[in-house]
């Protein structure tokens, strides 16, 4: 186990925001599961999106650390409202140790536009942006609902049964 890797771990589960952000290289770059285009790097940016994704999940805990020195592979389980995820983080170290990289991966796909609908809307009100905040909330809600509903309607009708 990589102690860094495990610093970063149990100030996510938590919820210690300032010893998380100790185990980030000052350049850390993170990678979104959401979009291509939803990146984040420097401490700033990074400290805004984990204050609120840490703000709106519940009973981070992870399983799994694995990998070498210079890169790690990170597992855990979370509660998002009523979703249960499951997140994979690749993370890459630098020659100090500290995490340089991040990229993050959520299951189920419910549990991925929860995610989402909670951290649009919260990064645009951490950023001064209230308007913005309903905006990006009121864009993202249908999504959330049409693969939650999906999930729990539809996946049952196609998904083969006992017999």
């Amino acid at each position: 186990m990589n102690a860094t890797t495990r610093r970063y771990r149990e100030a996510g589960e938590t919820k210690d925001i300032d010893a998380l952000m100790s185990t980030l290289a000052p350049a850390v770059v993170f990678r979104s599961p959401l979009s291509a285009r939803a990146g984040f790097a420097g401490h700033a940016q990074v400290r805004r999106l984990f204050g609120v994704a840490l703000d709106a999940l519940r009973d981070l805990r992870y399983h799994t650390d694995v990998g070498d020195d210079r890169t790690r592979m990170l597992a855990a389980t979370a509660r998002l409202g009523r979703h249960e995820l499951e997140e994979s983080a690749l993370v890459r170290l630098g020659d100090d140790g500290l995490i340089e990289e991040v990229t993050v991966w959520i299951r189920p796909l419910p549990a991925l536009t929860a995610m989402m609908a909670a951290l649009g809307p919260g990064l645009a009100r951490a950023a001064g942006r209230p308007a913005l905040a309903a905006f990006v909330g009121a864009s993202v809600r249908p999504l959330a609902f049409m693969t939650d509903f999906g999930d729990r309607t539809m996946v049952p009708l196609v998904t083969p049964g006992d017999g």
